[in-house]
Formats: structure tokens, C-alpha cells, sequence
């Protein structure tokens, strides 16, 4: 520890890192829970369109019915999860978790997609994914740490 940082009260160094550590913790979450609410909306409201943005097209008014159940209610049940977790640190570690299972089933289903049709035209969203899903374990991480050091 250096001179400056253990010349300062605990009290402030404790509540200077934890205040780190919140927000570091939560963004990951935030991030998913802001993609997945434009997405849900988007299907919500305009599912026709933003169907068809994605080359996708729907034979029956029932199709679009499932399309707003399989593109919206699904990813609006995981913002109200996620939400929920945000603003309950005992469940903020929960969340994460479930937040990382959620990611690493879309990068395999996504791979899997790819694979199977013969096409890379979606390769470019692994980056993110991945990209959040490394966030998610850093953020883990922390959490772990936090809990184990409060403890302590």
C-alpha cells in the first residue's frame, strides 16, 4: 500500500473503494439489462419491422405473436432479473452468475448457428458478448472478494 493511501482514514479508504467496486460490479449487468430492454422493445412495438431488419418475415399474425413472446417477453423477464439484482446487493452476486450463463448460452447457441448454417454473417457480435461476458467474471470476482473481505 502506498504512503499516500494508508495516510488517509480507513473509514475513506474503505468507503472510496467500495464506491469503485459498486460500480464496477454493476456494469456489466447494466450493460445486458439496457441491450436486452432495446431489443424486447423493439420487438414489442414493431416486430414486423424489426423482424424483417434481421431477414426474418412472418406468415401469420400468429407468428408475430410468438416473435413478440420469443423477442420481447424473454428478454424483458431477464431485465426485470437483472434490475431486481442491481438494486439488491444480496443478490447482485446471483445475478451476475445468471448474467454470465445467460451470455455464454447466446456465444454457444450463436457459434452453434453459425456452424450449422454455414454462415458468419453474426460474427461480429461475439465481440461483445465475449467482451461482456469477461466483464461479468471480473466483476464476479470482485463481488467474491468484497463479500469474503466483509467477512473478515
Amino acid at each position: 500500500m502506498s504512503a499516500i493511501a494508508s495516510a488517509r482514514p480507513p473509514a475513506l479508504q474503505n468507503t472510496q473503494g467500495s464506491r469503485v467496486v459498486a460500480v464496477v460490479t454493476r456494469l456489466p449487468m447494466v450493460a445486458l439489462t439496457a441491450i436486452l430492454l432495446m431489443v424486447a422493445l423493439r420487438y414489442l412495438i414493431t416486430p414486423v419491422q424489426a423482424a424483417a431488419a434481421a431477414g426474418i418475415s412472418f406468415a401469420s399474425p400468429g407468428g408475430i405473436t410468438v416473435a413478440r413472446i420469443g423477442f420481447a417477453a424473454f428478454p424483458l423477464a431477464f431485465v426485470a432479473l437483472f434490475l431486481g439484482s442491481l438494486f439488491s446487493p444480496r443478490r447482485l452476486l446471483s445475478g451476475l452468475r445468471t448474467e454470465l450463463l445467460l451470455l455464454a448460452v447466446v456465444v454457444g447457441v450463436r457459434l452453434l448457428g453459425m456452424v450449422l448454417a454455414h454462415s458468419s454473417e453474426t460474427a461480429t457480435l461475439l465481440i461483445p458478448e465475449v467482451v461482456l461476458a469477461l466483464l461479468c467474471m471480473f466483476a464476479i470476482r470482485l463481488e467474491n472478494r468484497r463479500k469474503r473481505d466483509e467477512s473478515v
